[in-house]
């Protein structure tokens, strides 16, 4: 977008706001009368009434307000963070002021009664507009701290929010997630509850979006290798493109070839990264079998890039795993049960005709 266009797009901003507002300005410029030596006496009077003169600060908080939450969801599109934020700090500002002015009109004209009336009405109102208040304080501490931004990725685990954050105001916070639904929170969520901001990883700026899988291992398949075993292993290019040959040798354990030759493949992939870690280890033994955990980080992090290297890496662990003379874990499911029950009832047949005369 251009400068020309984005002129544009600003004159229509404002003529549109003018177009919504216009009977505010009337009524704002209507209510200054009496303050001024215009119209007639009776309405002059007006002017030394407390309650008259707080019309226009409500009437001028109104509009701004209006105006604010317009230019935010403007600023929201255009992405400026700087904008919005200070749309939302007048916002603050404006409200303070009216608190101030009101508080300067009435105190001339207050005895003891009518301010411990005032105090117990102010405190009604903020135990009303609690969340209301959290929620502006938590805006000033998200905002002051760069902590979420426009289009920023983010999850919130308690409310089962993942996605990107799309408008932000005092109160609220709203978020297009990955499933297309939009969820609206109150901000001072964020400064309450536990939230993870992903935008870092989704742009590149971090090492990566981390891969940390467990593989649980047979551990019947865990043997010495033998000599013949050793050769069929060096003679297989893939092996030996990844794996030292001098680690290929008569008596060690497949599983420790395995470990080595897939940390090895790891770190000649372009898309993992060695940093801050890759480790490729195993972990304490369970009832099933020995888990291999991986534990990287792949460079692309955005969701679909991510899945689909993930993925990769996956397959690869399982395609390679025959190479090794090992095998995954599986509880037996009945399907598994009737395969392997038939087959040794046919071997066992297969074994009474031979001995048959």
């Amino acid at each position: 977008m251009n400068s020309k266009q984005k002129q544009h797009n600003t004159i229509i901003l404002f003529h549109q706001l003018f177009k919504k507002t216009w009977w505010l300005w009337i009524l704002l410029l209507v209510s200054i009368l009496p303050f001024f030596e215009i119209g007639f006496p009776s309405i002059q009077q007006l002017a030394g009434n407390p309650w008259y003169q707080m019309v226009c600060p409500t009437i001028l908080l109104g509009l701004c307000w209006f105006i604010c939450s317009n230019l935010t969801r403007y600023f929201c599109l255009l992405k400026k963070e700087a904008a919005i934020t200070w749309s939302q700090i007048i916002i603050l500002i404006l409200i303070g002021l009216w608190i101030a002015c009101f508080i300067w009109t009435f105190q001339s004209q207050m005895d003891g009664n009518n301010t411990i009336a005032l105090g117990v009405f102010g405190a009604l109102l903020a135990w009303i507009f609690q969340d209301k208040v959290k929620g502006a304080v938590a805006f000033i501490h998200i905002r002051l701290h760069h902590e979420v931004c426009i289009d920023d990725w983010i999850r919130v685990p308690k409310y089962n929010i993942d996605g990107e954050v799309k408008h932000i105001t005092l109160t609220t916070i709203t978020i297009y997630n990955w499933d297309t639904t939009t969820s609206t929170i109150p901000t001072s969520v964020l400064n309450s509850e536990h939230f993870i901001n992903l935008q870092k990883m989704a742009e590149e700026k971090t090492y990566g979006h981390q891969m940390l899988k467990s593989f649980v291992f047979d551990t019947d398949c865990f043997h010495i290798l033998t000599a013949k075993e050793a050769e069929q292993l060096k003679g297989r290019e893939e092996i030996r493109n990844f794996l030292p040959e001098e680690e290929i040798h008569e008596g060690v354990l497949n599983a420790r070839l395995y470990r080595l030759y897939l940390y090895h493949w790891l770190m000649n992939q372009p898309y993992i990264s060695q940093q801050p870690q890759l480790i490729v280890r195993w972990l304490e033994q369970k009832n099933e079998g020995m888990p291999l955990q991986v534990n990287t980080y792949i460079i692309k992090g955005r969701t679909a890039v991510f899945e689909w290297q993930q993925s990769q890496v996956i397959e690869h662990i399982i395609e390679s795993l025959e190479w090794f003379g090992l095998r995954l874990y599986q509880t037996v499911s009945s399907h598994n049960f009737d395969k392997h029950l038939s087959q040794l009832i046919g071997n066992t047949a297969i074994g009474k005709n031979e001995f048959e005369p």
